[in-house]
Formats: C-alpha cells, structure tokens, sequence
C-alpha cells in the first residue's frame, strides 16, 4: 500500500501516449504487489460489448471518452488495484480529476522515435492507423505531454525492460509487495 494518504490513494493508474507498455507493466506491478489488475480498454469493451475500434467507427471517439469517465467512476472502494489506462484518457479534465482523487498517477514516459516504430508495428490502434500519415499522431502526442507530465510520478522507460520499470515505481510511490501466505 502507498505509504503516505493511503486511504485516498488506493489505486495507481499508469499514463502514457498508446504504444508506451502500461498493460504489460501494469500486468508485471499488479502481479508483484499482490494487487488485481484492470485494463480499461478490456473493461470498456465488456461493458459495452464492441471492442475498442468498432466503439470508435460505430459511435465515435467522444462516446469512447465518456465510457472511460464511466470507467473510472465505476472502480469499486476495494482494495488497490493496478489500472492500466487508454492513452487519451488524460485529454479530459473529468478524468484527470478523478485520477488524481483516485489514486497514483504514473506516467510511462517513451520518446517519439520509440514509440511511431512500435505503433507501426502494432496496427489495430484507432487513433494510430498512418492512414494520414504519421504526423497526425505525433501532433497528438505533443498535445498530450503536458497532461501525462501532471502524473504523480513520471518513469522515463527507454531501454528499460517492464521488471525494471515495475521496481522504479515500488521504489518511488514506497510500495511493499503483498508477503505471501
């Protein structure tokens, strides 16, 4: 558990531009501490019952934006979790609000010239396609630095594998791993 304010800080959400590994670090942090983790893409698309790409072809990227607000509304007074988020959730004030009341904010931090190869590689991203060409994205993600810098804590993550990552966020948020039974 978070050491200090540990009541109103129970969950830790990482941020950061699409492509910049929140799930797989979120994966590797929940399962070191003991704690569940959350997609919130995944939770999105079960609740809604489109994947994430038919969410923004059928309905629209501002029907996306506002599931994830209902997202973020809907995680339970349970124990900590850790959530991995959508790269735009920080585009809304709302939701960078209830972020901040809710939990830690971490921000997975990745140069540009990191992330376009891994995008390219990786297709089935709504916002990513290259279809207009990549300039697009990058516009969109030197419009979403300044939200992600507001994080509690920002992790710089360039040449580092998701352990590594994972062991700077127990160190800086003071985080102790669940003892086993």
């Amino acid at each position: 558990m978070v050491a200090e304010d540990a009541e109103s800080k129970r969950h830790i959400f990482l941020t950061g531009f699409m492509g910049a590994g929140k799930t797989t670090v979120g994966q590797a942090l929940a399962e070191r501490l003991g704690w569940e983790f959350v997609d919130l893409d995944r939770a999105i698309e079960k609740r809604v019952g489109l994947s994430i790409p038919e969410i923004f072809a059928q309905q629209g990227e501002d029907i996306f934006r506002h599931e994830e607000t209902r997202s973020l509304q809907l995680l339970d007074d349970g124990p900590g979790k850790v959530v991995a988020t959508g790269g735009g959730i920080v585009g809304r004030e709302e939701n960078r609000r209830l972020l901040s009341r809710l939990g830690k904010v971490v921000f997975l931090d990745l140069p540009w010239h990191v992330l376009q190869p891994r995008l390219q590689a990786q297709g089935g991203r709504p916002l990513a396609t290259g279809a207009q060409g990549w300039e697009p994205v990058r516009r969109l993600y030197e419009m979403r630095q300044p939200y992600y810098r507001q994080a509690d804590l920002r992790i710089e993550c360039s040449g580092l594998s998701p352990w590594q990552i994972v062991t700077r966020i127990v160190e800086m948020l003071n985080l102790c791993p669940e003892d086993p039974a």
